[in-house]
C-alpha cells in the first residue's frame, strides 16, 4: 500500500513555500507584503536546483519525496492553468523518478489561492469545493497520472484551520474558535472530497494530521484539574476528530454537527504524522512549549524523541485497518550537533515502531528554507541552503540503509 514498489518509505519533503517562495497569486502573499511575515524570496532555491538537490537526497538512500505542488501556480487566476509552471513540477517528478525517489503529491500545505479564500469562500464553502477544489484535484490526477507515487491532498488540514482562525499565526489570521471549527471541518470535507476524486487513481492516497501529544502544563499548579479539562478538548479537536472521521466515515469537529463523509471509511489508505514536539496546554487553553525545563527550537517549542513514539503508537491504535507513515518530522534549530543528538534518538524510536507497522518515515525538511512567520532563522533541513549535506543527515542515511 506504500507505492513505489517499497515496502518502507524514506524520504524528506517541505511546503511549496518553504521550497520554492511564495506564489504571487496565493494568499500568503498578501501577508508578506503587508508585512505580517518576512520575505519568502525563492525559499530554499528548489526550483533552480531540483536536479541536484533530488540527486544529494538519492545519494543519502533516501527513496521518497513529499513535493507540494502549489495550486497558486498553476492556477493563479480562477480557470485561467499556467501550463509552464505544470511543466515545471512534471519535470521534477521525472527527474526524481531517475534518480529512484518516488514522489508523494501534496495538493495544498497551507497556502491556498488568494481568489479561492477570498472570492470563492475556500474550503468552508461546499460551492467553492465542489466546483474549485474538485476541478483541481481532477487536474492534478490527470497530470501526474503514471508519474506520482501517491496522493498527499491536504497537510494537516486541522492544524491548518487552528494556525489560521485560532492561533492567528497564519491567513486569514482569525482568533476565533467558531471560525476555528467552521474551517477545520471544510478542510477534512476537502480532503474527503480528494479521497474520493483520487479512489479510482492508481497510486495510494495519504492523509496527513498533525499529531502532536498534548500534556496539561498548568502554569499554576492549583488550576491542575483545567489544564486537564482544556487539555482534552484540543485532543478531541486534534486527534478526535480525524480518528473519528476514518473510523466512522463522518466529519464531526467538536461543537459542530457530524456530516457524512463515507468514503473516509474505505480511503486513504495511509496515515501520515506530522509530529514535530509534544505540546502543554495551559488552565486557559494556550499552548506552550513542553516540558517546561527543556531545551527549545527556534520555534519555541521541545522536541522530544519519545513523544515521536507515543505518536506512532497512538495512531496504530487508532486506526488499525490503516498503515502509518511519519510524513513530516525535523527541528527548527541552527544547531546541527543538536539535530544529529535528536536524530540518533528518533531513528531508534522509528526503528521500534518499523517492527510494530510503521511504513515510512519523512524528514522535514530537505533542504534549509522558508520557514513561515520564522523565515530564514529556522533552519530544518537535512541539506543546508549552500547545497552542503549537514553531518546529521547521515543518521536518516544510516538508519535507511539499516531498514
Amino acid at each position: 500500500m506504500t507505492g513505489s514498489g517499497v515496502s518502507f518509505l524514506w524520504g524528506a519533503g517541505a511546503s511549496s513555500v518553504s521550497a520554492e517562495g511564495v506564489a504571487p497569486a496565493a494568499d500568503w502573499s498578501v501577508w508578506e507584503r503587508d508585512g505580517r511575515a518576512p520575505r519568502s524570496g525563492d525559499g530554499a532555491g528548489f526550483a533552480q536546483d531540483f536536479r541536484d538537490d533530488l540527486a544529494q537526497l538519492s545519494r543519502l538512500g533516501l527513496n521518497s519525496l513529499r513535493l507540494t505542488v502549489e495550486w497558486a501556480r498553476v492556477e493563479p487566476a480562477a480557470g485561467r492553468t499556467d501550463s509552464d509552471a505544470l511543466d515545471r513540477y512534471l519535470d521534477i517528478v521525472d527527474a526524481a523518478a531517475a534518480e529512484g525517489l518516488g514522489v508523494w503529491i501534496t495538493l495544498q500545505h497551507t497556502s491556498l489561492p488568494g481568489w479561492y479564500t477570498d472570492d470563492e469562500g475556500g474550503h468552508s464553502d461546499e460551492a467553492a469545493r465542489r466546483r474549485w477544489w474538485a476541478r483541481h484535484v481532477d487536474r492534478m490526477a490527470e497530470a501526474f497520472d503514471g508519474r506520482a507515487a501517491g496522493w498527499c491532498p491536504i497537510d494537516d488540514p486541522i492544524g491548518w484551520a487552528v494556525r489560521g482562525c485560532w492561533l492567528g499565526t497564519r491567513p486569514p489570521g482569525l482568533r476565533s474558535p467558531e471560525a476555528t471549527a467552521e474551517a477545520a471541518e471544510g478542510a477534512m470535507l476537502a480532503l474527503h472530497e480528494a479521497c474520493r476524486l483520487l479512489e479510482s487513481a492508481a497510486q495510494p492516497v495519504m492523509a496527513v494530521f498533525g499529531a502532536p501529544t498534548l500534556h496539561a502544563a498548568p502554569v499554576e499548579r492549583e488550576h491542575a484539574h483545567a489544564a486537564g479539562i482544556e487539555t482534552h478538548r484540543w485532543d478531541e479537536l486534534l486527534w478526535g476528530t480525524w480518528t473519528r472521521a476514518l473510523r466512522e466515515g463522518a466529519v464531526e469537529v467538536p461543537g459542530r454537527a457530524p456530516v457524512a463523509a463515507p468514503n473516509f471509511e474505505k480511503g486513504p489508505e495511509l496515515v501520515g504524522l506530522s509530529h514535530d514536539h509534544p505540546v502543554g496546554v495551559t488552565e486557559a487553553g494556550r499552548l506552550i512549549g513542553w516540558p517546561a525545563s527543556a531545551r527549545r527550537s527556534a520555534a519555541g517549542f521541545a522536541p522530544e524523541p519519545a513523544e515521536l513514539g507515543e505518536a506512532v503508537a497512538r495512531a496504530l491504535d487508532a486506526v488499525p485497518d490503516r498503515d502509518v507513515v511519519v510524513a513530516a518530522h525535523g527541528v527548527a534549530t541552527d544547531d546541527d550537533d543538536w539535530r544529529d543528538t535528536l536524530l540518533d534518538a528518533s531513528m531508534a524510536v522509528v526503528a521500534d515502531a518499523a517492527a510494530a507497522g510503521l511504513r515510512g518515515y519523512f524528514h522535514d525538511s530537505a533542504v534549509d528554507g522558508y520557514e513561515w512567520t520564522l523565515g530564514f532563522g529556522a533552519p530544518r533541513g537535512l541539506i543546508g541552503r549552500g547545497r552542503v549535506v549537514k553531518p546529521s543527515a547521515q543518521r536518516v542515511a544510516g538508519a535507511a540503509a539499516a531498514v
